[in-house]
């Protein structure tokens, strides 16, 4: 049994075995995405190279820089792909666990970042300057690697960077526009990491943001141009104010120019997303007989109407697997997440039927919670009144948990956003 499965008696569930089978899908989906197995995959030697996704790149030795929620699977994978070459290595992630000997573990803040992050930006900076021409840095990028690794450009603290990432979570921004705000107030976001590479550089990215890898973890490692003049019309567009965003209008007016390539700049390659999950998952349904299929179109924009949306276009008979990220502009002092809100909401829209909805962030974190999202069918909301009052104050949390309808797997080691599942097949599998 997976994560998501061995919840099932936590659930109070109108069908148990329909039930089982949306939770089974999840675990399908997450198993395709641990991050170690296809790091392995992509590295290897051969012939006094090391081979990156295909590339043979003429190094004598490696470093490792990993940094995001799954950074310590993908450098366990690097570990056993390339063993003794690797010298040294940080691996930056948000939860004390096992890393390669070679590793100086570092935790750090998410979603919001703290001195941990900044600890593991400063690691970061001396390992990638540290390399000699033939040295190869191989950089491992997974979700939540914005906030895990920060260092404030001159004129901005830890807590200006604390204060603007709150409003902009908050905000109901999209994520490639918080990162790229992000990157135009950081030392290290937008490439300017990988400008201080003297030697090789290689990212392998497991993806939470997308198929463009300067994206994910705001893409330190990727030269970007200079979002520097754009950021004050981003911060205005989204109504973020206060003190810190009015200091960061005043230094983003000076443009800071283009950010330099590393010396000798080897593959960005992206190897797992959320769209790898979600064909597991329909597949994992379409082989117990449901009419299951992917959305191709990416799950955005705002939590609530993406739920209504994915139900009112999913016809009876059909189950449909949606992937992507979507976003809450949270106004009351509630407790959940964007998962639990959509569940919520679901869950208010299905009542009655025997129609069933499961939301879930594939790295086990909905919010600043213990849940990943919900599971509900059309028994889960009894008091549809009651139940528009918690999402009023975004306050899902406690309503879905007094329901049994909390998705609880804990963090699960990988990113690649979130997995929704609409399931109107009719007449429940037995």
């Amino acid at each position: 049994m997976g994560p998501a499965t061995l919840r099932l008696a936590e659930l109070r569930s109108q069908n148990l075995p329909a039930t089982r089978l949306l939770l089974e899908a999840l675990d399908a989906a997450l198993d395709a995405v641990e991050p170690g197995r296809p790091v392995r995959k992509s590295l290897g030697r051969k012939e006094g190279t090391v081979l990156v996704g295909g590339r043979a790149l003429p190094v004598r030795r490696v470093s490792v820089l990993a940094f995001g929620k799954a950074a310590p699977a993908m450098a366990m994978g690097a570990d056993e792909a390339l063993g003794g070459l690797i010298r040294k290595g940080v691996v930056i992630t948000d939860h004390a666990t096992d890393v390669p000997p070679w590793a100086e573990l570092i935790e750090a803040g998410h979603p919001i970042p703290d001195q941990g992050s900044v600890r593991g930006a400063h690691a970061a900076i001396a390992l990638v300057e540290s390399a000699e021409p033939d040295d190869l840095v191989l950089t491992l990028v997974s979700g939540g690697g914005s906030a895990l690794l920060e260092a404030p450009i001159e004129g901005l603290s830890l807590a200006d960077i604390q204060d603007l990432n709150d409003r902009l979570i908050r905000s109901g921004a999209p994520i490639n526009i918080i990162n790229q705000v992000r990157q135009a107030v950081s030392n290290v976001k937008g490439g300017r990491l990988a400008s201080r590479c003297r030697g090789w550089m290689a990212t392998l990215i497991i993806s939470d943001a997308g198929p463009d890898p300067a994206v994910v973890a705001s893409g330190p490692t990727i030269p970007t141009g200079d979002d520097g003049p754009r950021v004050g019309k981003l911060l205005d567009r989204f109504g973020i104010e206060g003190a810190a965003a009015r200091q960061v209008r005043r230094l983003v007016r000076s443009h800071r120019g283009s950010v330099p390539s590393p010396v000798r700049e080897g593959p960005a390659l992206i190897l797992a997303d959320c769209f790898t999950a979600g064909r597991v998952a329909a597949r994992h349904l379409a082989a117990a007989g449901l009419r299951a299929t992917l959305r191709k179109d990416p799950l955005e924009g705002d939590s609530s109407r993406a739920a209504k949306t994915a139900l009112a276009s999913t016809a009876r008979g059909e189950t449909v697997v949606l992937v992507g990220e979507t976003t809450v502009e949270v106004t009351g002092k509630g407790r959940g997440g964007r998962n639990q809100h959509a569940a919520l909401v679901a869950g208010v829209e299905i009542a009655g039927t025997s129609h069933r909805f499961l939301a879930a962030g594939t790295d086990g974190i909905d919010g600043p919670t213990d849940a990943a999202g919900g599971c509900v069918d059309g028994g889960t909301v009894t008091d549809p009144g009651l139940a528009r009052q918690h999402l009023a104050g975004f306050d899902s949390y406690p309503y879905l948990a007094r329901a049994g309808a909390l998705l609880r797997t804990g963090k699960t080691g990988t990113n690649v956003a979130d997995l929704w599942i609409v399931d109107k097949s009719g007449e429940d599998p037995e």
